[in-house]
């Protein structure tokens, strides 16, 4: 046999010069792609944080690389000279599937570690408004779809095929479509919600169209196959087609008694055999007859056309079917034999009526594809390659804008001042007033307990937002270890205060870490479960109000009697809100004092 049959016992997977090119080529682009994405993305937003472009780049890439698998099965049956795309298309959804994982660790790690709780808990628990649509935790319909894309890819291996039997892993794989629907719901109910990014909305609508496009044409198709049922004859016999509408060495398939039979035309005769693979379910007439066999065009397994059984000592076996040829027309009947069963084939002549169709056919095993189809699949990955490329090029380019902010990572230096501990830990000095907090998702109110009014040093990292109403916004984030008190105040105690009136105002609360600066963007729904996380574990809670004119200002956020609203606000995190209170100028620091249970969601 010149092609390669089902092994008889399981081995590893041998890469041939097709599987290294086709991983080479995955491999090559999705590199590229993230090279393009997130080197142009830095270059173009200096602002931007690193995890935020690399947690957009692989999330685009998963997505894109989602809809080719979902177009490869119907161009497939629309076009067989696709059909090599599909042969390895499992180290597709493999690579998707990495790619998927390590877009959800970093999100899981830059929004849920760090905190007060585990991040596996915290990506549950931050947001459990699942009866809101304009809330829903659409963190939650990712993390669903990212466990049926390890399912999956769990079992992609031949050895779960044969011991969950092909019924049953068809079953697992076509949850493919329930993990497209939950991405889609993810990406409409989160970044399209965050960003209201019209190229990201026309984009996944472009591609959602392009699937089910797809997938209705390829039904359409093969509802047409179903339909053309000729009319019954004598015996029961079917007509099916005129000898010469069969190509030479392969098959028509048609729809008859329940099931779907190819028939195939070789040597002058016509053999019938149930149109499904024994291997995956694939489409034996869209396979063809080499060396004397009926050869799979998914996976290449083979049968013999008058037996259906697979050469020795391989066991396989599909029914086959009785077959005539009357007045150049070809009969099949409707009942199957055993599988395995011979029956003798139909003579249709030396010539059949002409040569039919030579098309060139190749299935992924062989060594090289023929040069016809070779040169036109090059030409099909290198579109499509470029069609990924040019996608993320665009998105790159039309992310919202970025605000001008910093965070000294790694950066630490010394800073003298007084502790000043209300409205929020902070650092005052002759110059300048420094919000505190500790590292990752907490507080510092702990560590100056006892501080306030004293003379300190400590060491610190600057986190600063630029703002065009009231002049930057500062923050250091402070080892706590490092806060040395080096005497008596060196300021009064306390900053002078001033009550500015009542006020009703919309924004949103934010985590005043992040948003100054170690996360950009760090606000809107994206982000609100870090913003959870980071209020739960003491970050002073900030409330971003909007003017008319698109202005902001950061509000330091407290209970209407000046306590900290850490806990109390934190179902009401990232949600548009109007807030009446008193505002309040403390220092260098604007201070909105109001009470939650006022707060109004979704104001008109």
């Amino acid at each position: 046999m010149g092609a390669v049959q089902v092994s008889l016992r399981y081995q590893a997977v041998g890469w041939n010069r097709q599987k290294r090119i086709y991983d080479s080529v995955l491999a090559g682009g999705a590199l590229l792609y993230l090279a393009i994405f997130v080197g142009a993305g830095a270059l173009l937003y200096p602002a931007a944080t690193a995890e935020t472009l690399m947690i957009r780049g692989f999330a685009t890439l998963a997505l894109l690389l989602l809809h080719l698998i979902l177009c490869i099965g119907p161009l497939c049956r629309l076009n067989p000279r696709f059909l090599p795309l599909l042969y390895n298309r499992r180290h597709l959804g493999v690579a998707t599937f990495l790619i998927a994982l390590v877009h959800g660790a970093f999100s899981i790690v830059q929004f849920h570690a760090l905190g007060d709780v585990s991040p596996l808990v915290s990506l549950f628990a931050s947001n459990t408004r699942y009866a809101s649509l304009a809330s829903f935790p659409f963190e939650t319909l990712g993390f669903l779809a990212l466990l049926i894309f390890f399912v999956m890819a769990a079992t992609s291996h031949d050895f779960w095929l044969h011991n969950l039997s092909a019924p049953v892993w068809k079953t697992i794989h076509m949850l493919v479509y329930l993990a497209y629907g939950l991405l889609v719901a993810h990406v409409i109910l989160g970044a399209l919600q965050a960003d209201r990014s019209l190229v990201l909305a026309v984009a996944l609508g472009v591609g959602f169209v392009l699937v089910a496009s797809l997938h209705l044409m390829a039904g359409v198709k093969e509802r047409q196959v179903d339909r053309a049922v000729a009319t019954a004859v004598e015996e029961g016999f079917i007509e099916v087609s005129a000898v010469k509408a069969i190509p030479d060495q392969r098959a028509k398939v048609i729809s008859a008694g329940g099931e779907r039979i190819a028939i195939f035309r070789y040597d002058g005769k016509i053999s019938a055999v149930s149109n499904v693979c024994r291997h995956q379910n694939g489409p034996l007439g869209e396979g063809r007859i080499i060396d004397g066999c009926i050869t799979c065009p998914w996976h290449g397994y083979q049968y013999l056309p008058a037996s259906g059984t697979s050469p020795a000592p391989f066991t396989d076996k599909v029914p086959t079917f009785q077959t005539k040829v009357i007045g150049g027309k070809v009969l099949v009947h409707p009942r199957a034999f055993p599988a395995g069963t011979t029956v003798s084939p139909a003579l249709c002549g030396p010539d059949g009526g002409q040569a039919g169709n030579q098309d060139e056919f190749y299935v992924g095993y062989f060594p090289k594809p023929p040069p016809l189809l070779g040169r036109w699949l090059t030409r099909a990955v290198a579109g499509i390659v470029a069609a990924a490329l040019a996608i993320g090029a665009v998105l790159i380019f039309h992310q919202p804008p970025f605000a001008d902010s910093k965070f000294e990572y790694g950066m630490v230096r010394d800073y003298s001042g007084t502790i000043e501990d209300w409205p929020a830990p902070i650092l005052r000095t002759p110059d300048i007033s420094f919000l505190l907090v500790a590292p990752g998702k907490h507080g510092l109110s702990s560590a100056i307990s006892g501080l306030a009014g004293k003379s300190v040093r400590l060491k610190g990292t600057l986190i600063e937002r630029a703002n065009r109403q009231q002049g930057p916004d500062r923050m250091l984030e402070v080892l706590p270890e490092s806060i040395q008190m080096t005497g008596t105040a060196a300021l009064p105690n306390g900053a002078a205060s001033a009550d500015l009136g009542p006020v009703r105002l919309r924004g949103e609360i934010v985590d005043s870490k992040c948003y100054l600066g170690v996360m950009n963007p760090g606000n809107g729904k994206v982000h609100r479960d870090c913003a959870v996380r980071c209020i739960s574990g003491g970050a002073p809670p900030a409330f971003v109000a909007h003017d008319a004119v698109g202005g902001t200002r950061v509000l330091l956020l407290t209970g209407s009697d000046g306590r900290p609203l850490n806990r109390e606000v934190l179902p009401l995190v990232a949600e548009p809100l109007e807030i009446a209170g008193r505002l309040v100028r403390s220092g260098a620091y604007l201070v909105l004092k109001a009470e939650p249970d006022q707060f109004v969601r979704n104001p008109e």
